[in-house]
């Protein structure tokens, strides 16, 4: 339970500190840290029921697109000033490091091994944005057609 509410703490920590650094927008900063943080608890609860890291950062950055949709819409913020410190969580820095690292002490299998670790997790984290905003579009073409309808009705 204890490592639960760190990787909260930290996830939320970071996530406002980057949105500090970004110099965003001082309302949007702590709902970047909560979505964030509600991106990271998902991407661990799903890391820890299945274990496949590509999964659980596809579902994080699902989450973590969705909440920052919506508050960009309640907020009147654009999206990106949200979603941009929201992601810090679950970039894989840990790993691109090992993958320099292994490749300095010419590990060069090892460090094949973290990069594609790597880029399995900036895929998911890519497509799981990808899935949300595809999403947002269609919603908002067809709220767009009903409302033509009605206009032209």
């Amino acid at each position: 339970m204890t490592e639960f509410i760190e990787q909260i703490v930290f996830s939320f920590i970071a996530s406002v500190s980057f949105g500090i650094i970004l110099n965003g927008p001082r309302r949007g900063i702590v709902f970047g840290g909560l979505a964030g943080t509600l991106g990271w608890v998902s991407f661990w609860a799903i890391n820890r029921a299945i274990g496949d890291l590509a999964i659980s950062n596809f579902v994080g950055s699902v989450v973590i697109g969705l909440i920052c949709i919506i508050l960009s819409r309640k907020l009147r913020l654009p999206v990106m000033t949200l979603n941009t410190p929201a992601i810090v969580p679950l970039v894989p820095g840990g790993a691109a490091y090992m993958a320099v690292r292994s490749v300095v002490e010419e590990n060069y299998m090892g460090g094949v091994n973290y990069m594609m670790d790597v880029l399995w997790t900036a895929g998911a984290i890519v497509l799981g944005f990808m899935v949300v905003k595809l999403i947002e579009n269609e919603i908002t073409a067809r709220r767009l057609k009903k409302q033509e309808k009605s206009i032209n009705s």
